[in-house]
């Protein structure tokens, strides 16, 4: 399901996208990878608030992953 959910994103099919990893998520909770990726998805989309949900998971998950600070500060950037 992640990599699906990878190549939906990657393709713009970002519904389907978020889908595939909210189910992963249900069956690997503390991932911070598959936050990152729907975090990614819901910036693609320009929701913004959603985006910085999922990456600030992500933080608490792994405080030194640097790829989750820096697409989170991104998402704050676009959403003022």
């Amino acid at each position: 399901m992640f990599h699906l959910g990878l190549m939906f994103r990657r393709t713009g099919h970002f519904d389907e996208a978020r889908d595939m990893f909210t189910r992963v998520m249900e069956q690997l909770p503390n991932d911070k990878t598959v936050y990152i990726e729907r975090g990614l998805v819901y910036q693609d989309k320009g929701n913004n608030q959603k985006a910085i949900e999922d990456f600030e998971r992500a933080i608490q998950l792994d405080e030194e992953c640097i790829k989750a600070y820096f697409h989170n500060g991104t998402s704050k950037l676009r959403d003022g």
